[in-house]
């Protein structure tokens, strides 16, 4: 009988109650009837809304945290409730979610670390070459992929020219180890000292890149020419000094900005 009372009370409220889109409508009316039904199963339905009390919301609320209800749900509950309650006059007092111990959880987003050795885990040739020309010489996507052997390549150092390069200024990037001769010499026997565009076409290229990214869940659109900056600014700052090396890594990077270089240094 309790419970019939409520929910008679309840529908005589939601058909004159016409706040709001259909949709809005029948999920207040369906969380009303919810809270009916639950405090039913617990055996604890108030003879009336106006004799309904904190002691049964409390109720209520253990009874879905049991059945696995997530607390960011009862809170979206409690705020239908808390909102029915009023408009009925029947406020009751310590059923807010601090009360009531609801919690929404914040995930902080995580930092994901890359590493610039990221490339050595790719199989497809083309792009473990362009990954490294960005990881370990801080070249840009469009810069790696033009870069030709036989012009832009010498002995000891990258020699890119402004025809190339993201701001139309020549630069320059020693060879400082072992690795860089080896990526270099992968890109020369890859194209026959043609460019990766020219050798493969700009589409091919793309779609290869694309889609060795995505299947190692590494973001698509993201330069990586940080992490050149990171590790080349670890290996220079104990023989130069952070004036010095910072200095060296504009140029290199091509970067007029210490702030640039900064972001660079702690993305």
């Amino acid at each position: 009988m309790r419970k019939n009372s409520l929910r008679q009370a309840a529908n005589r409220y939601f058909q004159l109650d016409n706040r709001g889109s259909y949709q809005e409508k029948k999920k207040r009316a369906y969380v009303i009837q919810k809270m009916i039904d639950d405090l039913f199963r617990i055996g604890d339905v108030p003879t009336s809304w106006q004799n309904m009390k904190s002691e049964h919301i409390q109720k209520l609320v253990g009874y879905w945290k049991r059945n696995h209800v997530k607390d960011a749900t009862i809170m979206r509950y409690m705020t239908i409730i808390r909102n029915y309650l009023l408009s009925i006059n029947c406020p009751i007092q310590n059923i807010d979610n601090k009360s009531l111990q609801l919690h929404r959880k914040i995930l902080k987003p995580q930092r994901l670390k890359w590493q610039p050795n990221l490339w050595e885990s790719f199989s497809e040739m083309t792009s473990r070459i362009i990954m490294a020309l960005q990881t370990e010489f801080g070249l840009t996507f469009s810069e790696a992929i033009q870069i030709k052997p036989g012009i832009h390549i010498k002995e000891h150092k990258l020699s890119l020219t402004r025809e190339i390069t993201f701001n139309s200024v020549d630069r320059t990037i020693p060879f400082r180890n072992e690795i860089q001769k080896n990526v270099v010499s992968d890109l020369e026997k890859l194209t026959n000292r043609q460019s990766l565009v020219q050798f493969f076409g700009y589409k091919q290229v793309k779609l290869s890149w694309n889609h060795t990214l995505m299947a190692f869940d590494v973001p698509v659109k993201k330069s990586w020419r940080y992490l050149y900056a990171k590790q080349m600014y670890q290996y220079l700052l104990p023989i130069l000094g952070n004036y010095q090396t910072c200095l060296i890594l504009q140029d290199e990077l091509g970067i007029k900005s210490r702030n640039t270089l900064w972001t660079y240094l702690h993305e």
